[in-house]
């Protein structure tokens, strides 16, 4: 029974990475020496998961999702996509794959890219007819469906990119900055789309600087500081750290200083107490210290980070 369980689990991850890492030489990077863009990488990804991929500018995001899509070779080590390695052609009969700066063949209508891109992977005509018809109507692309690519704004071109994306219904999405240019209409179809994918059993990865966005969709993220993995999964997310302002009758001051060790107390006035909170568990003991110490509480208001703060956090750590 127990072997059967672990079965289970393990053929729940459909991204596999095993001591992934890529190194650009000098001169392929266009540069005098050689840039690690990936430094030793080990992670997986479980079937309807989302996780947002977040970093800074050149830690490597483009990169890992290149790698998983299968597009580069690693320096070292492997990545696998539904069991099989990434540049093969099972993995990628599985996957869906939207670049953070689409592009199209001017003259081509929306429906003849879709049809072309159907073919490439070996569909139907039936079935490329169905996937149109589910994604223009997903992404309301009815309207330009049969106009020109030159004519597309980036919105259009964006919508476009994902349908392509979507054609092989995938058990693994990678998104690069998939929300650029998208009104924010779109943004929210977008949303609804991605769990809609994540409901059925998909694994999405999302690169995005949109944290505010990323944060209605997921609590698991993969952290990127210059090609190393900083953080993994809801790890960020469980971090969070929090201010817990105590509103008080009076003696303040007195209760931060008999109760309270100086490095938690933020700020303290005689009607009011802010509090540095670490681990937000703690929060219902520390309330009830400061009842039985003698405190007299009108109110507490418990404010946390949210992912841009983390975000900002983890960055200013390392900077």
């Amino acid at each position: 029974m127990r072997k059967m369980i672990d079965n289970e689990n393990k053929q729940t991850a459909v991204i596999e990475c095993k001591e992934l890492t890529k190194v650009y030489k000098g001169f392929l990077a266009g540069r005098s020496r050689a840039v690690c863009a990936l430094k030793n990488i080990s992670l997986s990804v479980n079937k309807g998961q989302i996780v947002g991929l977040i970093g800074p500018n050149g830690a490597g995001k483009s990169t890992f999702l290149n790698l998983m899509a299968g597009l580069i070779f690693p320096t070292k080590g492997c990545v696998a996509v539904c069991g099989h390695p990434a540049r093969s052609t099972k993995a990628r009969s599985g996957l869906g794959y939207m670049p953070e700066h689409p592009a199209f063949l001017g003259r081509y209508s929306a429906r003849a890219v879709l049809r072309y891109h159907g073919s490439l992977l070996g569909l139907s005509q039936k079935t490329i007819s169905l996937q149109m018809d589910k994604s223009s109507q997903q992404l309301q692309m009815e309207e330009f469906i049969d106009r020109p690519c030159s004519d597309f704004s980036q919105g259009m071109k964006q919508r476009l990119a994902l349908a392509v994306a979507l054609m092989n219904d995938p058990k693994v999405l990678l998104l690069d900055e998939p929300s650029n240019g998208l009104d924010p209409v779109g943004i929210i179809q977008l949303r609804d789309v991605l769990k809609q994918l994540r409901d059925s059993g998909a694994a999405i990865v999302i690169s995005s600087h949109r944290l505010g966005e990323l944060e209605k969709l997921t609590s698991d993220y993969i952290f990127l500081y210059y090609g190393e993995v900083v953080s993994f999964g809801d790890k960020i997310a469980s971090d969070k750290t929090g201010r817990l302002r105590v509103e008080l009758v009076s003696n303040g001051n007195n209760i931060a200083e008999n109760l309270l060790p100086p490095s938690k107390i933020l700020n303290v006035s005689d009607t009011e107490l802010e509090i540095g909170v670490n681990d937000l568990e703690d929060v219902p003991d520390i309330v009830s210290d400061l009842v039985k110490g003698g405190a007299r509480i009108r109110s507490v208001n418990l404010q946390t980070e949210d992912i841009e703060d983390i975000f900002l956090r983890l960055y200013n750590e390392r900077n």
